[in-house]
Parts: structure tokens; C-alpha cells; sequence
């Protein structure tokens, strides 16, 4: 996905190694303009699967039902208005018509008042199955959008995990956030908005027809002028809305980010006592959300109101424009009362139309960033599917060696290269240590090992194959340990056993890693033991306790090689000490790669490289320097 479209232009996030240049966001800017261009049932069909689309054409014909239950109400209220008003006039009305004369005797209603009495019967049942079979229509509606909201916002989390490393490291996160609890909640309101609306246009239709064959002068009249209504609707504030829902979209990213950024950074909120910063500026981006919301109210009630007001200045302007040439209002009453009744049901319907159009056109933006980001995600599929059938090949299993060889890289929109055609070898069972200055690129190393940065040349091998030919088995024998161990809210098991259903988690293992991670006893003393909670990102740990749970999750699929990333550099001594004989502990058993803090860290390792002037050398330990570092 394309998570730097969207950033806010007045507030650019600007990432450390990424970011969004001048041309590409003028490229982004001519993308919208040409995804606004695509009709808007294309981007809805694009955005929806098959099984989905043939729920649409289901639904559709239930509006139609339903549309002909709305129609057959109505039009029933005219033969009932006549013979109640003019029962004789109605009889005689029968009687021309010989064949209905005689079934009508047949069936004993030949008599005005049993007549009618049927026909209200026959109308009340009409109502309550309509009414009934338009909440069921209604259920199914919401259950089809409720259902494909859910799905997609899984869809789009799935694109989102599975999309190369690199595009995560520029990433605006709280628009990355909107997407999922704004954007696409908003798309399938709006899928729902053209449902609803189809539903009201098929009973206008349906009832305008009903209409034209009572009295198609004042229909046709009243017709026009809403129709013109809707025309000035769909001309005017269409645009204005438009721009009112990307308004809100920009805004809502604004307000997201400083609600993360004050969570998040919460310790240093609160010691640098600046919270009053961050109140302060999500405050007055929440006031900007809230004029956007007020506008988008107002904008919304216009058309309905206007609409209002025009077809009742309509309907008794053609009644009084038909009195003063004379007519006999009189002879208006049975067609008013139908036409009062379609009108109850009429207007409203033209006027949730009109309040449908123009939720339409305030949510189009967000269907718009959908369908850019699932259009890209679409692409980048195809070609990794390329890349990865042009390259695959059977499970790997470190048997020998893993090479770096002829590697460069540079980070996207970066001005140098980090890395330039170097390389490195890991034999199985050693353990290499990684040194070398601040922003060296040693991280950046040890991610392009792990595969999650792609080298813009050369290959990772495995036993000279290359990683990607096949990347999950790639994965399968790699265990990470980071500087910093993220922790989930829950219990020391479900930290220990990452990502793991809870029916699946082995109780045994998770106790033989904690002790291999030097962790069991620690556990055991505690009252709730694996089910002691750790609290928000590990609160309740100490540093060298969440390590050591990293480092035990690592080890929890006995993976052939672990990766330490500077996994003690936040440690103090003694705890980084005791932490060093754990790892250590893991000599000649595990294939080990570690970035080195401090140069004790990497003193017992079998092979040492060096990472400066974007090379990789390998190297020895200057011992007088251990010393020193030792006696700091």
C-alpha cells in the first residue's frame, strides 16, 4: 500500500530513511485526480469480491419486491378513497366492466360497504407484510454491509503485514490507522447509502408510475420540480462535500496522530511535563474535525429541506393555480388523498435520495483511497508473485554457510548508498559478532539478512540458494532478538509463545525455553506464574526480564539460527553480564549473529566483521580496547 498518499500537506511526517519527495506527491496528487475520474459503481465493483457482488444483485432484486410491496399499498388507497366517498359512482364504474362485475359477484362483494370492508382488510395485510418484508430487507442490508466492512478492514490488515519491510519504514501511522477505523467503515457506508438509495428511487419510480395514472398533470408538475431539485443537489453541493469529506479525512489522521504520539510517549510526556503540548494540539485538531463535522450537517439537511419545501409550495400551488381557472375542486379529493399518502411516502424518499447523494459525495474520498491502496496492493502482488516464481525453489535448511555476496543497498529515497558491494560469510554453528560506528548500517545489515529489507543488488544465500526462493522456510529457522522486546498486554505464556493460539501453546516448551533463556526460576516465584500479566508493552518488567522473555519467544520454535540486534545495549553492566551468559551458553549449539554494543559483547565470538564506509570486513578484537571499555 501507498501509505504516504495521504499525508496532511499542511503537517508532512517526515520518517528517518523515507519520505515523500516533491515529485512523488505531485505524482500522488495526479493519481487522485484520475482515480476521481473512474465512475464511482466501477471503484465499488473493484472493491468487492465475487460472492460479494452476487449478494448485491440479490439484494437488488429484494429492493425490487420491496418497491412493488410500496407500490401496491398505494395505489390501493384510490379504488377504497372512491367507494367510500362515491360508492354508486364506483358500483357503475364495476359494472362496465362485465368481467369484473362477475368475479366480484362470485365472490359476493358486489355490495359497496362488503366491498370495502374487504379491501381495507386486504390493505392492512398489505402493510404489515410490506413493513415486515422491509425490516427483513433492511436486516439484510446491514448484514451484508456490517459482514463485507469486516472483511475488507481483514483484507487490508492482511495486504498491510504482507507488504515489503520498506514501505512500512515511511509509513504516516495514523493515516495508516485511518484507513482501517475511518476509510473504509466510511466506503461501505457509502455502498450502503447507494442500496438504501436504489430502494428509494425503485419506489419513486414505481409510485410516480402509480401516480401519472391518476392525475399525470400534477405528477408530471411535481415530478419536474424535484427532479430539478436533485439536479441542483447533485451540481452544486456534490463538490462542496467532496471537498468536506478529504477535508475530514486529513483531519481525522491530524487528530489520530497526536492522540498515538502523547499515548505512546507517555513516560516522556510526563517527565518533561508537557501535557498541556499535546492536549492543547489535539484539541485544536479535534475543533477543526468538528467544524468539518458541523459543515458536513449542514450540507447534508440542505437538500432535504429544501425538497420539502418546494414540492409543498408545488402541490398547493397546482391546487390553487387549478382553482383559479375553475376547476372543481371536488373532484380532486380521491386523487389528493392518493396523492397525500404517495406524498407521505414520496418525499421523504426523494429526500433521503438527496441526503443519500450527498453522503455519497462526502464519503467518496474514502472510497477513492481504498480503491488507490487496493489497486496498488493488486500490483505489488502481481510482480512479487513474479519475482518469487522466477525464483522459487524447495525448503531451505542451513546445512553449510550463509552468504552475503555483492550486496547494495539504499534505503528509498536515501542519497547514499549504506551498503556497496560487500558481503559476508556465516558458517552454521559459529557465531559472528557485527561491529562498527553509530549509523554504520549494522541493523540495516542484519535486516537485509533476515530478508525484511530487499538489497537493490546482489543475494542473500542459504547454502547458495537464495532466501526468497523460499522465504517462509527462510523464516522457520531464524530467531530474533531486538534491542527492544515488544510486549503485548497479556500473560508472560502468551508473550513467550508470540502469535500463538492459546489451545495450541505447548506448556512443556514454554518452560524448556524459559529456562534455556535463564528465565524458569524467575517465573515459578511469581504467584500467578505464566499467567502473571507483564502489563502495557512490559511495564512490570525489568529490562533484563524482557530480554530474556525475547530471547526465550526466539528460541520457542528451536529455530538454527538466532539474531541479536544489540539485544543488551539498554542493559546496564551486571544485568547485560548476565544476559551475555545466557546468549553465550548457545556456543556451538546455534548458528548466532550479534550486533555488538560494546566490544565485550562480541569478545568470544568465532568471526568478527566490521561495518563502516558502506563495506563489510572482517576483523579482530583490539583487547586493550575491551579493557577499557570494561573498566568504564
Amino acid at each position: 500500500m501507498s501509505f504516504c498518499r495521504d499525508m496532511p500537506r499542511r503537517h508532512p511526517v517526515i520518517v528517518k530513511g523515507a519520505g515523500c519527495s516533491l515529485s512523488t506527491i505531485t505524482s500522488q496528487q495526479t493519481a487522485r485526480e484520475e482515480t476521481a475520474r473512474i465512475p464511482l459503481l466501477k471503484k465499488v465493483s473493484f472493491i468487492l469480491d465475487s460472492r460479494q457482488k452476487r449478494q448485491v444483485i440479490l439484494l437488488g432484486i429484494m429492493i425490487l419486491i420491496g418497491g412493488l410491496f410500496e407500490t401496491l399499498g398505494v395505489s390501493m388507497l384510490v379504488p377504497i378513497g372512491n367507494i367510500i366517498m362515491e360508492p354508486q359512482d364506483m358500483m357503475h364504474s364495476i359494472d362496465r366492466h362485465p368481467p369484473l362485475g362477475a368475479i366480484l359477484t362470485k365472490m359476493g362483494l358486489h355490495d359497496p360497504v362488503r366491498l370495502t370492508m374487504v379491501l381495507l382488510a386486504a390493505l392492512i395485510v398489505i402493510f404489515i407484510v410490506k413493513n415486515l418484508y422491509l425490516l427483513f430487507l433492511t436486516k439484510k442490508q446491514n448484514h451484508f454491509i456490517a459482514h463485507a466492512r469486516n472483511r475488507m478492514i481483514s483484507r487490508v490488515l492482511q495486504e498491510f503485514l504482507n507488504r515489503p519491510y520498506e514501505e512500512y519504514l515511511g509509513a504516516d501511522i495514523p493515516t495508516v490507522f485511518r484507513i482501517t477505523d475511518s476509510d473504509i467503515p466510511q466506503a461501505f457506508q457509502l455502498i450502503l447509502a447507494l442500496l438504501q438509495m436504489a430502494t428509494e428511487v425503485v419506489v419513486t419510480i414505481f409510485l410516480g408510475a402509480v401516480l401519472l395514472t391518476i392525475n399525470w398533470q400534477m405528477t408530471a408538475f411535481i415530478l419536474a420540480i424535484l427532479l430539478f431539485m436533485t439536479w441542483i443537489n447533485n451540481k452544486f453541493l456534490k463538490p462542496r462535500l467532496n471537498s468536506v469529506g478529504a477535508r475530514n479525512q486529513n483531519i481525522q489522521s491530524r487528530i489520530a496522530k497526536w492522540r498515538l504520539q502523547a499515548i505512546y510517549g507517555l513516560k516522556d510526556v510526563k517527565v518533561l511535563n508537557r501535557q498541556e503540548f499535546f492536549v492543547r494540539n489535539y484539541y485544536e485538531s479535534g475543533r477543526i474535525g468538528a467544524d468539518v463535522a458541523t459543515d458536513y450537517a449542514v450540507l447534508n439537511n440542505l437538500p432535504r429541506l429544501m425538497i420539502e419545501t418546494v414540492f409543498m409550495v408545488a402541490v398547493l400551488g397546482y391546487v390553487l393555480i387549478f382553482m383559479l381557472t375553475g376547476g372543481n375542486v371536488t373532484k380532486l379529493i380521491p386523487q389528493f388523498m392518493a396523492f397525500a399518502v404517495a406524498a407521505v411516502r414520496i418525499m421523504p424518499s426523494v429526500n433521503r435520495i438527496n441526503t443519500y447523494m450527498t453522503q455519497v459525495a462526502y464519503q467518496e474520498p474514502s472510497l477513492n483511497y481504498l480503491y488507490d491502496n487496493l489497486s496498488d496492493s493488486v500490483r505489488s502482488d502481481r510482480e512479487l508473485q513474479a519475482r518469487k516464481a522466477q525464483i522459487s525453489g524447495p525448503a531451505l535448511s542451513l546445512e553449510d554457510r550463509i552468504e552475503l555476496r555483492h550486496v547494495t543497498f539504499r534505503y528509498p529515497d536515501g542519497d547514499r548508498n549504506i551498503l556497496t558491494d560487500t558481503g559476508m560469510v556465516v558458517p552454521k554453528g559459529k557465531s559472528v559478532g557485527i561491529m562498527g560506528p553509530s549509523g554504520a548500517g549494522k541493523s540495516t545489515l542484519v535486516d537485509i539478512l533476515l530478508g525484511l529489507l530487499h538489497a537493490n543488488e546482489g543475494e542473500i544465500l542459504c547454502d547458495g540458494h537464495n532466501i526468497f526462493s523460499n522465504y517462509d522456510s527462510w523464516l522457520a529457522q531464524i530467531g530474533y532478538i531486538p534491542q527492544s522486546i515488544y510486549m503485548v498486554d497479556e500473560s508472560i505464556r502468551e508473550n513467550v509463545a508470540f502469535g500463538i493460539d492459546a489451545d495450541k501453546i505447548s506448556e512443556k516448551r514454554i518452560w524448556e525455553v524459559l529456562k534455556e533463556a535463564q528465565l524458569d526460576e524467575f517465573v515459578r516465584s511469581l504467584p500467578e506464574g505464566l499467567d502473571t500479566r507483564i502489563g502495557d508493552r512490559g511495564v512490570r518488567l525489568s529490562g533484563g526480564q524482557r530480554q530474556r522473555i525475547g530471547i526465550a519467544r526466539a528460541l520457542y520454535h528451536n529455530p538454527e539460527i538466532l539474531v541479536f540486534d544489540e539485544a543488551t545495549s539498554a542493559l546496564d553492566n551486571e544485568t547485560e553480564k548476565a544476559l551475555m551468559d545466557a546468549i553465550n551458553s548457545f556456543h556451538g549449539r546455534k548458528t548466532m549473529v550479534i550486533i555488538a554494543h560494546r566490544l565485550n559483547t562480541i569478545e568470544n565470538c568465532d568471526i568478527i566483521y566490521k561495518v563502516e564506509g558502506e563495506k563489510i570486513t572482517e576483523t579482530r578484537l583490539d583487547h586493550s580496547r575491551i579493557l577499557h571499555e570494561e573498566a568504564q
